[in-house]
């Protein structure tokens, strides 16, 4: 909801200035949706983190690295920094999460 709001405030204030280049626009707009995106990722990692049920974790855990390795590919060009250390970190962590999670499932089907 407040992404929203502050998307809508930013497309009003350029849309009362004539003088703004188009450009200024589609950056204002993009840096808004990869704060969304950065957002979003951490969120879909604590859903995956958290969560108990194993086959509900395998699909968790795939959204969540999606979300991750498309921020990744969105900021390659640019220099490493902290949110490229912890997508990273995200990345390995989801990817023991999963090693985890697979175990669980084959001791699962060996018990029933």
């Amino acid at each position: 909801m407040r992404l929203r709001f502050k998307a809508y405030a930013s497309a009003q204030t350029i849309k009362g200035f004539a003088s703004v280049a188009a450009w200024a626009y589609k950056t204002r707009m993009s840096d808004t949706i990869r704060n969304d995106a950065a957002h979003e990722w951490r969120q879909l990692c604590q859903a995956a983190f958290f969560e108990l049920d194993p086959i509900k974790l395998l699909r968790r855990i795939a959204d969540a690295r999606s979300a991750v390795l498309d921020l990744i590919e969105d900021t390659l060009p640019k220099p490493i920094n902290d949110e490229q250390h912890a997508l990273r970190n995200a990345l390995a962590t989801l990817s023991t999460l999963h090693e985890l999670a697979d175990r669980d499932i084959c001791d699962q089907k060996r018990i029933a």
